[in-house]
């Protein structure tokens, strides 16, 4: 089922926004609309628009005025910096403001995942707009957006993938900014690229960005010198390709304009082994100008929005060529950064500005990318056509603590479940790793070299649009002939290609001849002229995960508190380690809560519990009586998906059973004679009391349909037949039957006609002045405690003191001290009540001589 798209709306800088307002078309709730703008008529099911207010003005004379100005001061600018374009140029230009605002969607935020362009939903815009949601969906969604000056006219749609990137192990879904120029209002939608693509993503918020300066005239003209002296900054000599020890010129955070006070703590280092390429996904048709401000919004929008510690990227790139210095902690170090979900550590992720699915990135672009990789790739004394193997720290395409091989020189795709850094560009990665060694002095000689790479080690061509083929770079140095080849375990080859050049990628799905292959190991083998073959292993995995065990207990349960089967536990056993969430799902098959979202396990047994609530918004609140599943999903490394729906019932309908008295002695002599076993309905059911020891009933009452409320009954300790039953600890269920099915509560039950007995010493003696220590014991093996009481009385028979200690543990032995004044003879008499009410048999005496 697919949610509307959301439109939003916003205020421009300086105004303040208005809340944001559920509405439906301008026809049913005409108190919504707007001066000026119109809304599109409903199509594909969109049901409702999100609003917020907005007004700008700007007289006529001060745009043309700062017109000038800002051509002016460009010009100056230019000529007065170009010889002074450096760090220290920063010392007296202001650091630019960058103002975000996020747009939040009424309830949970939630949007509809299509199949296609889909519909979206306006929201006001400045400059940019980045898109997060509370529940990390990678890898399958792909979000799109749109602006529009009038609310009528609207740009081409912006498209962007959600990625899944951690932070300090907090995994979070977000688009990187999209560039999109001027704007007022922006359109947001979301297409699924396979079924792993969730039905909705929930806690969507919109952050508009504007990385530009104030509307105020001079701040314009401040505005103007502070881009073009990052332009100039950035401007230099290219170094020969072989000159790998000259770091090339990099714009610092000071010179792009970063306002250091958005960034927390302290970097983190760690020994860089590879370096990943992405693409922001954001527009291409950004002006020079420009993109040192896409630079301070992506910064400030990964701090402010996101929550992260700095920028993610550890370099970025514009389509000019202009690098730029990221996360904070020296361009020479190996900073930990946010760019890759799992592998951060070990890794520099460098971020080309721009989208390059279809369209590669320009030249000059490319060979900023190559002279920042011989640099960076040779102060760590990397191969870049070797590889490198990562632990992984977080859950996605690889479970965690999982050791995976990378290129030196890899694509973010390689790691997770993501497009980026886009089809183009990814193409380029093998010619890039060749041009890199050449750069780094690796290029020469007559031997050659050939390297062989895979985008996944493992694959699952079954035809679910993930994973289902692998792409294999081939680069070879110096351009040569070649043959690709695939061989099974046995060694007949499955697959092969040819190629003349330096690089190529060759797509595999999985087939041999047209046939799918089964699955298995795999080896793919490049062979270029009289090297030694380069080789590399895939696996062929189409089968998902099952699990050897599943069962939920119980099966019918009551969460209302009365300690009576409040919770459900999920027991289930993977057959191979594999990632595994836990959801619930409700009779129509909408999942109501995740219990578990995705973890790496073994195979062996776990357990969940669920305690009968489910999400509403941002709360967990109780689930209505029904039927619900546990959906049990398991992902493997091929992305392979399997799951399992274990049936369960919430059931409240009887509760807060109580019997008092628990034990009783239904024996007639008017003392607990029966016990009164009370219990509540929340709807009308028809109730049965069975008492039972064991397997075996004692009695079975039908106390018929009764409404909801408090009821109760009695029983005497009669079997069924009417013949008094004997002493023993029998257990009662009460069973209700309503129209959500049938549920149950027990409890205990003690049926006691034991008297108490009473055992004290026969005699002993005292002197007249002196404590002495007087003791008993009382056995019974129905009662858990006695009330236990004494006199003291002389020869005569007068009662000389006499004294209660109260509920004791039976079995123990009773101590009391007693202090004789006068000598003679006296008689300590011991008397026990159990908790039935039954008195002792014999009374106990012991006889005291006191001199």
């Amino acid at each position: 089922m697919s949610l509307p798209d959301l439109t939003f709306r916003s205020s421009m800088r300086g105004a303040q926004p208005t809340p944001l307002k559920q509405a439906g078309t301008p026809a049913a709730r005409p108190w919504l609309r707007h001066p000026g703008a119109q809304a599109e008529p409903p199509t594909g099911g969109e049901r409702r628009h999100v609003t917020t207010g907005f007004t700008a003005r700007h007289p006529r004379f001060v745009r043309a005025l700062a017109g000038c100005l800002v051509a002016l001061a460009a010009l100056l600018a230019a000529v007065w910096l170009a010889p002074r374009a450096s760090g220290s140029a920063a010392a007296w230009l202001r650091t630019p403001a960058v103002h975000l605002r996020t747009l939040r969607a009424p309830g949970d935020g939630r949007l509809g995942v299509g199949g296609g362009t889909g519909r979206a939903a306006t929201a006001p815009l400045t400059l940019e707009a980045g898109v997060f949601s509370d529940r990390p969906a990678a890898g399958a969604v792909t979000v799109k957006l749109r602006t529009s000056l009038d609310g009528v006219s609207w740009s081409r749609w912006h498209s962007a993938p959600l990625e899944t990137v951690d932070e300090d192990g907090h995994a979070q879904a977000f688009t990187d900014p999209v560039w999109t120029g001027a704007g007022r209002y922006v359109q947001v939608a979301a297409t699924g690229s396979s079924h792993q693509a969730p039905s909705s993503l929930a806690g969507v918020r919109v952050v508009t960005i504007d990385p530009t300066e104030d509307s105020t005239v001079a701040a314009r003209v401040e505005g103007a010198v502070r881009r073009v002296a990052v332009t100039v900054a950035a401007l230099g000599a290219q170094e020969p390709a072989a000159a790998v020890s000259t770091q090339p010129v990099i714009v610092t955070r000071a010179e792009w304009g970063a306002d250091e006070s958005l960034r927390s703590g302290s970097p983190s280092y760690s020994p860089v082994k590879m370096a990943f390429v992405h693409h922001t996904a954001s527009s291409n048709d950004y002006t020079q100008a420009d993109a040192p401000a896409l630079v301070r919004a992506i910064y400030a929008y990964h701090t402010q929005s996101l929550g992260w510690s700095d920028i993610g990227y550890n370099f970025l790139i514009d389509r000019f060529g202009t690098i730029y210095e990221g996360r904070y902690g020296g361009v020479g170090r190996g900073v930990v950064g946010a760019q890759v979900g799992g592998f951060n550590t070990g890794s520099t992720g460098i971020a080309m500005l721009g989208t390059f699915s279809t369209e590669a990135p320009p030249p000059e672009a490319i060979t900023s990318l190559e002279r920042l990789l011989a640099w960076k790739l040779g102060v760590a004394g990397l191969d870049p056509q070797g590889t490198a193997t990562l632990t992984c720290g977080l859950t996605d395409k690889f479970t965690k603590g999982e050791a995976v091989t990378f290129p030196v020189i890899a694509g973010h795709r390689q790691a997770n479940y993501t497009e980026c850094p886009g089809d183009a560009l990814y193409a380029l990665l093998p010619a890039i790793r060749a041009d890199v060694a050449q750069r780094m002095g690796g290029g020469g000689g007559d031997s050659g070299q050939a390297t062989l790479t895979a985008s996944t080690p493992v694959i699952s061509p079954n035809g679910d649009g993930l994973l289902d083929g692998v792409d294999l770079s081939v680069a070879i140095t110096p351009a040569a002939d070649w043959n690709l080849s695939i061989e099974d375990g046995a060694g007949r080859t499955v697959a092969s290609w040819n190629g003349s050049g330096q690089s190529s990628v060759v797509h595999w799905d999985g087939t041999s001849s047209g046939s799918a292959v089964p699955d298995g190991t795999y080896t793919a083998q490049l062979t270029a002229g009289a090297d030694a073959p380069a080789t590399t292993t895939l696996s062929v995995d189409t089968s998902a995960p099952r699990l050897t065990s599943s069962s939920a207990a119980p099966s019918t349960f009551s969460p209302n508190g009365d300690g009576q089967a409040d919770t459900c536990v999920l027991t289930y056993a993977p057959a191979e380690a594999c990632s595994v969430r836990i959801g619930v799902l409700d009779a129509e098959g909408t999942t109501v809560r995740w219990l578990q979202d995705w973890r790496a396990q073994q195979a062996q047994p776990y357990t969940v519990a669920w305690d009968g609530r489910v999400t509403s918004g941002s709360s967990l609140v109780p689930a209505p009586d029904g039927a619900y599943r546990f959906a049990v999903e398991r992902r493997d490394a091929a992305g392979n998906v399997g799951r399992r729906g274990i049936p369960v019932t919430i059931d409240r309908t009887i509760g807060f059973p109580t019997a008092r008295p628990a034990t009783f002695s239904p024996n007639g002599d008017g003392v607990a004679d029966t016990t009164r076993i009370a219990f509540n309905l929340t709807r009308t059911a028809s109730v049965t009391l069975r008492v039972a020891v064991g397997d075996r009933t004692l009695r079975t009452l039908a106390l018929g349909t009764l409404a909801a409320g408090t009821h109760a009954a009695m029983w005497d300790g009669a079997a069924g037949a009417g013949d008094p039953v004997a002493s023993c600890r029998p257990a009662y269920t009460l069973t209700a039957v309503s129209s959500v099915g049938a549920s149950s509560v027990t409890g205990k039950l003690v049926v006691d006609l034991y008297r108490p007995k009473v055992y004290a010493g026969g005699g002993k003696s005292a002197t007249a002045g002196a404590a002495t220590e007087l003791s008993c014991k009382v056995v019974d093996p129905y009662s858990a405690q006695v009330d236990v009481r004494y006199t003291i009385a002389d020869a005569r028979g007068h009662t000389v003191t006499s004294g209660h200690a109260g509920r004791l543990a039976t079995g123990k032995t009773l101590r009391v001290s007693w202090k004789p004044r006068r000598r003679g003879a006296y008689t300590v008499t011991w008397h026990a009540t159990d908790l039935a009410g039954n008195r002792e048999a014999t009374a106990a005496a012991t006889v005291v001589t006191v001199r």
